[in-house]
């Protein structure tokens, strides 16, 4: 072999080990302090009725209550239930760390619009545009097919570690809770899990 295949299946073999650990990687949306006593993660289809409840109706009371407070550490993992669940959850991988959970927050609260509409991928990047993303970076990691296949194997992990069956599913340091839980019973479980 001569030098210059040498180098290219070296650069193919380092691009190949990088592409195999960002796309089994989590794409975890977290909010609050990670040491809080009380961890919450929660399993969320963006497509799914009492998930879009939940993030309505019941996160900004848990926010304003546990998270700010430090009393909760609040975990997002996507579990699409749809196939524009799952272009969702690939819209929010392809806003990055930094705007995920401000993507997450407007798909939930538009999504009636977006996963409604005839070009879905168009009214996502309409959606990352006014959340401030550079349409073109967005668009063109809404195509690769990479991110796709990290949210299903998201979906897969989930089943084999906690069991995760549909939407919404939490897990409460620990103890899985499947279905919707209004404040009241979150504030119940929250008490519960407490050291």
């Amino acid at each position: 072999m001569n030098i210059p295949v040498i180098q290219i299946l070296l650069k193919m073999s380092i691009y190949l080990t990088i592409l195999f650990i960002s796309s089994s990687a989590h794409s975890d949306i977290e909010l609050g302090n990670a040491d809080a006593p009380v961890t919450i993660i929660e399993y969320g289809s963006i497509t799914c009725g009492k998930c879009v409840r939940f993030h309505r109706e019941v996160l900004p009371s848990l926010k304003e209550h546990y998270i700010r407070s430090g009393k909760v550490h609040f975990i997002y993992r996507n579990f699409p239930t749809s196939s524009e669940a799952v272009r969702g959850a690939v819209a929010v991988r392809c806003a990055g760390p930094k705007l995920d959970y401000v993507m997450l927050d407007a798909l939930y609260h538009s999504v009636g619009e977006w996963s409604q509409a005839q070009d879905i991928d168009t009214a996502l990047t309409d959606v990352a545009i006014d959340q401030g993303l550079d349409p073109e970076s967005f668009r063109s990691c809404l195509s690769d097919p990479v991110q796709s296949q990290s949210v299903n194997d998201e979906k897969e992990d989930a089943i084999l570690e906690y069991d995760v069956i549909g939407t919404p599913t939490f897990v409460i340091n620990g103890k899985v809770v499947r279905g919707l839980q209004l404040i009241f019973e979150l504030e119940l479980l929250i008490e519960e899990a407490m050291p």
